[in-house]
């Protein structure tokens, strides 16, 4: 019989513990921290708890592991070596996840180092809107656990990290899908090389049946694009996604317009959405589109186009990625709050113009200074927390004016009456601080939610 040990119990950790308790296996909680685990067998009297070397393992034992928990690097986990002596398997949440709910229904994963929350989320919007039953989950949203179950003919649309994915064993995912790569995470990955190697595990359990979707104009995620159409031993449908050009059996988004080439199609829609802005956005509208394409072919069912680009068109974004909150006196107000960095904020630079940008809080290496090139769209710049001497220097060489306010609420109000006050054809206020928020704030949600309470009061005034 099978033995569980969830090990790591955060919020998904504890779901995944009550779930396996209340269907009868054999489990057992355990963590690194003491304090943790001491905390969560307080809240749970009705689970077994133990520390980590106390526990028995062997052969039938599976380890539902947390991904926030380092495994190879800095330095391997001990939970390695206890898997090498008593053969012990290693699995996380979705894996197992997977396991009790594959039969008759559908698996679709999205993974990507950016844009894939953006992505599930429309892709799940997109699914709701055409009455297809179905949930998402994985690294956004709920725990697995706490979606439904024992379902027939269900979609469940996951984003999977990378850390998830090497924790992947058996999971098969009909319709699959990977955004880009940059670097990142290599302190948990060791090498670029190892990182590529994690994401590109999304598609190892895929058939003849399956689509494989992947970004052809990210150097990384083509390199993966080209190694799969050179296997022989991959027999996936490849379905390349653009930005930048129409590709054959693939979808490409720019300009306007979507071009759909997969399996024979020749379709060329109008897309233009005033909720996602940017090429970035073009990005996880193209995917979102092609994840419910392949959807529809994967079950041989008559697909209407319209219909998805419709949705696309409805979906007003995920809280604090470049969201459009509305207009007021001609003025659009975006909280871009999730910009917690330079890189971030470039993606919103890129899609506005005539901006009245409020940044700044607690600053990270490199401040702001791979955005010059899109100085020239900023008409002013609102300073607040802790970077603010940093960035007015960086603005002041590059003869952009600016402000320091100090606190969110006083550059929303000068943000706003100089916008009010000038004579230009396009406004734009715009939150994407380009720093982490820890300064003034407990994290980038409660930063984005007062500037969302601000533009309310305002809207209602």
């Amino acid at each position: 019989m099978t033995k569980y040990v969830v090990y790591g119990l955060g919020i998904s950790g504890i779901s995944a513990v009550n779930f396996l308790a209340q269907n009868g296996e054999e489990v057992i909680a355990t963590d690194d921290n003491e304090k943790s685990l001491i905390d969560a067998s307080t809240k749970n009297p009705h689970i077994k708890f133990a520390k980590a070397d106390e526990i028995k393992y062997d052969k039938d034992t599976v380890i539902v592991f947390s991904p926030g928990i380092p495994l190879y690097y800095p330095q391997p986990h001990k939970i390695l070596e206890i898997c090498q002596k008593t053969g012990a398997t290693l699995a996380c949440d979705l894996e197992i996840f997977y396991r009790k709910n594959c039969e008759n229904n559908n698996f679709i994963a999205i993974t990507g180092t950016n844009g894939k929350s953006t992505t599930t989320a429309l892709s799940g919007f997109i699914f709701k809107e055409l009455e297809i039953a179905s949930e998402i989950g994985g690294n956004i949203g709920i725990p697995c656990f706490d979606l439904p179950q024992n379902q027939k003919k269900f979609s469940y649309i996951f984003e999977t990290s990378s850390y998830q994915l090497d924790l992947f064993g058996h999971s098969h995912f009909k319709v699959a899908a990977l955004l880009n790569i940059t670097p990142d995470h290599i302190d948990r990955h060791g090498s670029i090389e190892n990182y590529i190697a994690a994401k590109k595990r999304i598609f190892q359990n895929q058939t003849a049946d399956d689509f494989a979707l992947i970004d052809v104009d990210n150097e990384n995620s083509k390199k993966v694009y080209d190694e799969l159409k050179k296997d022989k031993n991959f027999h996936a449908t490849l379905v390349p996604i653009s930005t930048k050009e129409i590709q054959e059996n693939g979808i490409a988004l720019f300009g306007g317009n979507l071009y759909n080439k997969i399996n024979g199609a020749n379709s060329v829609l109008e897309l233009k959405s005033d909720f996602l802005r940017g090429e970035h956005n073009d990005q996880n509208m193209a995917f979102a589109f092609a994840i419910t394409y392949c959807h529809f072919l994967r079950h041989s069912q008559k697909c209407d186009e319209e219909k998805i680009i419709s949705a696309i068109k409805k979906f007003r974004g995920l809280r604090h990625r470049l969201q459009l909150l509305g207009e007021i006196e001609g003025i659009k107000f975006i909280n871009d709050s999730k910009a917690t960095n330079a890189e971030s904020t470039e993606n919103a630079l890129k899609a506005y113009n005539k901006i009245f940008w409020i940044l700044g809080g607690k600053s990270k290496e490199g401040g702001i200074s791979i955005l010059t090139p899109f100085f020239h769209k900023i008409h002013k710049a609102y300073l607040i927390g802790d970077a603010s001497e940093e960035f007015a220097k960086t603005l002041k060489e590059n003869s952009v004016a600016f402000e320091k306010c100090g606190d969110l609420e006083s550059a929303f109000k000068k943000a706003f009456f100089d916008a009010k006050n000038v004579g230009l054809s396009e406004k734009n206020i715009l939150l994407s601080p380009a720093c982490a928020s820890f300064d003034q704030w407990k994290n980038f949600e409660q930063r984005g939610d007062y500037f969302c309470k601000l533009f309310d009061e305002l809207y209602k005034s």
